[in-house]
């Protein structure tokens, strides 16, 4: 492995480039005499002046590019890797650090607040409690050694010169991390290994600075760009590796060693799973998309689950819009929540599949394809953009009559209708368990979202929705921007409907 990574080091030191400025291109002065009327110089001498021409703008990235390289030993638990970053300094001032987030870190011992409610403990740590961790070894910039600091969640770069805007930077990170047996966005069990917020992640430059909120435990604390990446995992050949983007596979030779690289365009975010267990079973969808399900977990009921996969993403195309990524993997993990969703892959929680049932959670993670994967949103600020969305607009597939959709609605206003600190404003940081957090940003939000279907009536609120799509697809809305579409769309004012809706603790009553 340490010859790996000085080749890939090697390879990064020839390669790599500086910020990209432009031509530094200056006109030449004519400094020669006013032509007359025949096209000659007033001392006859006939010549053309070096044109003015503007410099060309800067070759700008739309998008930061990773290119990582994963060398994982399953057995004791290990990850070893390389991550070469393009960044792009898009902010319209210089930058002395750039901060990447380290989200392994907030599963280490003593960290507060902790990732995960403590009545939920014995789900995330179902033997004993195992910390996980990612440090970071080296980090280098355009060739040159940087300064860093690692605390916790939080990495940040000190550049030895600010970053202009628009100027691209060639960061590298090498670091070894180790994976903890638990139920969460990463973990491992006796089958799997899953990494889901593994790598390490630029953060967001945001009006405020760069975004480094905390790992809250309730939701998905997540606020994140869209980026292209190339991975390459290496594992025992016996193992099958599944992850965001495209797939390809190479066996080294006559070894036990397998590389499987993935290429990804536009994702919000990159995960992926390895298990020597996996078993795959597929369904495609009328839009031609495939939904491939990895498991390990004989007695599950696979037919049922393929089935309202393929459900859910032909409800989420007709309702909101065509799904860009080519195909779709779900797999059965350990996880605290029912289930996990990121770019083109979802992990589903092993004990919630074994249950059986309607499969709810499984929808959810597909829907959150739509609202959270290719629609970004500030989800430790705004976690009801995503999470309320995704409930209302998933719940016909459920509950596909007015009169069974009402009931449901009705079912959950009354859950919660004498609860008067539901304020979806607050955030995350608001939540002080796992129940207060589900009542506000799942099931209140659910409910105004059925509202306003109601107050836009059916055929504005389903235009509204595909235009809202349309605009921030691979984009960050906030819930300004939301509000804002939907007031154009219905063509009048909705201030009073969602400031009671949002500002007030209390649930209003069902039109």
């Amino acid at each position: 492995m340490k010859n790996i990574f000085l080749i890939f080091s090697l390879i990064f030191l020839l390669s790599a480039c500086g910020g990209r400025n432009g031509n530094d291109y200056e006109p030449y002065e004519n400094d020669l005499t006013e032509q007359n009327s025949n096209g000659e110089y007033e001392n006859g001498e006939f010549e053309t002046a070096e044109p003015e021409i503007e410099p060309p703008p800067p070759d700008i990235p739309i998008y930061n590019e990773y290119n990582i390289s994963l060398e994982i030993d399953p057995s004791a638990r290990t990850v070893q890797g390389i991550s070469h970053i393009e960044f792009t300094n898009r902010a319209d001032i210089p930058l002395d650090t750039i901060v990447l987030r380290v989200y392994l870190n907030a599963f280490g011992e003593d960290v507060s607040p902790p990732p995960f409610f403590p009545e939920l403990e014995w789900r995330v740590f179902p033997n004993e409690p195992d910390f996980g961790y990612m440090d970071i070894q080296y980090a280098f910039a355009d060739n040159e050694p940087l300064d860093f600091i690692l605390d916790e969640t939080i990495l940040t770069l000190n550049l030895a010169e600010p970053l202009k805007p628009n100027t691209t930077i060639q960061l590298l990170l090498q670091y070894n991390a180790q994976i903890p047996q638990m139920a969460h966005r990463t973990g491992s069990n006796d089958y799997a290994m899953w990494f889901g917020m593994f790598l390490p992640t630029l953060a967001v430059f945001g009006e405020d600075g760069w975004h480094t909120e905390s790992h809250y435990p309730a939701g998905s604390p997540f606020l994140l760009e869209t980026a292209n990446y190339r991975v390459e995992i290496t594992t025992p050949s016996r193992y099958v590796v599944v992850g965001t983007g495209l797939r390809t596979e190479e066996v080294i030779g006559d070894t036990d060693t397998k590389i499987t690289h993935f290429t990804a365009h536009q994702a919000r975010d990159f995960a992926f799973a390895i298990s020597p267990y996996f078993q795959n079973a597929r369904i495609s969808t009328e839009s031609g998309i495939d939904i491939h399900f990895y498991y390990y977990t004989e007695t599950l009921l696979i037919d049922e689950i393929l089935e309202i996969s393929r459900r859910t993403f032909e409800h989420f195309e007709e309702q909101i819009g065509a799904y860009p990524l080519g195909h779709l993997t779900i797999v059965e993990t350990d996880l605290v929540e029912d289930s996990f969703s990121f770019s083109q892959i979802v992990f589903v929680d092993s004990w919630y599949l074994n249950r059986g049932g309607r499969y709810w959670g499984v929808a959810h993670g597909i829907g959150n394809q739509w609202f959270a994967n290719i629609i970004g949103t500030n989800r430790t600020l705004s976690p009801w953009l995503t999470d309320g969305l995704t409930r209302f607009v998933q719940a016909p597939i459920f509950y596909p009559t007015p009169e069974s959709l009402r009931a449901r609605m009705e079912r959950d206003h009354v859950s919660i209708e004498d609860r008067t600190t539901l304020f979806l404003y607050r955030g995350l940081y608001a939540s002080p368990n796992r129940a207060h957090y589900a009542h506000t940003h799942g099931r209140k939000a659910m409910l105004m979202f059925y509202a306003l279907n109601h107050h836009m009536g059916d055929e504005l609120f389903r235009e509204f929705l595909s235009e809202y799509y349309q605009q921030f697809s691979f984009n960050i809305a906030t819930a300004e921007n939301f509000i804002e579409l939907a007031e154009e769309i219905y063509g009048n004012s909705l201030h009073d409907f969602f400031y009671e809706w949002i500002h007030k603790g209390t649930v209003p009553e069902l039109p």
